[in-house]
């Protein structure tokens, strides 16, 4: 039971890791897509904003929309899609079939992490549950830190469209293996009314904890976007110092993942011993 628990956190990560270099790995080839479709580098940088518009909007929506289908299904069929939309990227002839291929895989990325993180929330032991999904979390660090710098020589050195080959059969493995090796009979719980949902916005604790999210991301995305154009037409930074640049970013936010994860976990453990104490006088 634990080694398939194991290999089950093995999967969602790699998952994430999957989709945090789809959703990353632009940022790395921005000059190299500005120069084969010959297009500014802020039209290349639209395609990271509308991406995460489409992601933040249709998440709900689809979240909302999926009912008591079993989430095993629904992680298929959206696998499906995002391999699609990969596979739709590598072959891109013109700007307008890169733009909606990154639309299709928007699509597909937000609920796929939703689904994710409900699974494992399933999956681990309580004791065990917030270190599982801040290793699923991780998997976007990880992309970050290894995926990136990696995708962005293969770039700077091959072609672009090879790393999005690599994440196109990487998400047709992961979809067979999520067949055999997640449960089949998970759905998800609640209203689905999207007004009724809506509703836990008038907590403010919800809001407090949305907004440190949203503000912590503006502020970083906004320079990690432009980061590359940055360091090497501004700084002028070679493509080699750029790649350890992108590397010690990600292993940064790999590093903090795993701190945080173990720090819920002290937390939980702490007030356990607190429930323990107080129920035992």
């Amino acid at each position: 039971m634990k080694k398939k628990i194991n290999l089950q956190c093995i999967l969602l990560t790699f998952l994430t890791f999957t989709m945090g270099l789809s959703q990353f790995i632009i940022i790395g080839i921005m000059n190299n897509l500005s120069t084969d479709f010959r297009v500014s580098i802020a039209n290349i940088g639209a395609l990271v904003t509308i991406f995460a518009i489409v992601y933040a909007v249709a998440t709900p929506i689809i979240n909302l929309s999926i009912g008591s289908i079993a989430l095993h299904k629904v992680m298929l069929f959206l696998l499906l899609i995002f391999s699609f939309g990969n596979l739709l990227t590598a072959i891109a002839s013109n700007f307008n079939v890169l733009l909606m291929s990154r639309i299709i895989t928007a699509l597909s990325s937000g609920p796929l992490m939703s689904t994710a993180i409900t699974f494992a929330a399933v999956i681990a032991p309580q004791r065990k549950r917030a270190w599982l999904i801040s290793w699923v979390f991780s998997g976007f660090s990880i992309a970050s830190v290894f995926g990136v710098p990696l995708g962005t020589w293969i770039s700077d050195n091959l072609n672009w469209r090879l790393t999005f080959w690599t994440i196109f059969f990487a998400s047709v493995f992961i979809t067979i293996v999520v067949f055999y090796l997640l449960p089949h009979n998970l759905t998800q719980n609640g209203t689905h009314n999207i007004f009724k949902q809506l509703a836990i916005l008038k907590d403010k604790r919800i809001i407090w904890g949305i907004l440190v999210p949203v503000f912590n991301f503006s502020a970083i995305y906004i320079i990690y976007t432009y980061l590359k154009p940055i360091l090497i037409k501004e700084l002028s930074f070679s493509h080699n110092n750029v790649i350890i640049v992108l590397f010690l970013y990600g292993l940064c936010g790999l590093v903090s993942n795993q701190v945080s994860g173990r720090i819920a976990n002290m937390k939980w453990k702490s007030n356990l011993k607190k429930v323990f104490y107080s129920s035992s006088y």
